[in-house]
């Protein structure tokens, strides 16, 4: 299955707003991931299981579907990328 990336943002959210190009970027420099965007007010059930809280954007990082990270709120893309290129295989 590997890892998969779960994206929660909103519409209302600056920083949501912000984000949404740094994660097409990241996406591009991640392609072997899998990822799936949610939005914070349609798809409750997505933001209760992951208990995503009010502070928005979050990524979740899932490997073979158990959370192993977590990254909240505005970031750059190297942050992000530093995260995430210690789950290359």
């Amino acid at each position: 299955m590997g890892i998969k990336i779960i994206i929660v943002s909103a519409v209302w959210c600056p920083a949501c707003l912000i984000m949404h190009p740094r994660y097409e970027e990241i996406k591009k420099m991640f392609p072997n991931f899998e990822y799936i965007d949610y939005d914070y007010d349609l798809d409750e059930e997505v933001v209760e299981q992951y208990n995503i809280g009010t502070t928005l954007p979050v990524l979740v990082v899932l490997d073979n579907g158990k959370e192993i990270n977590r990254i909240v709120g505005e970031k750059t893309v190297e942050q992000i990328g530093e995260v995430l290129k210690g789950y290359l295989t």
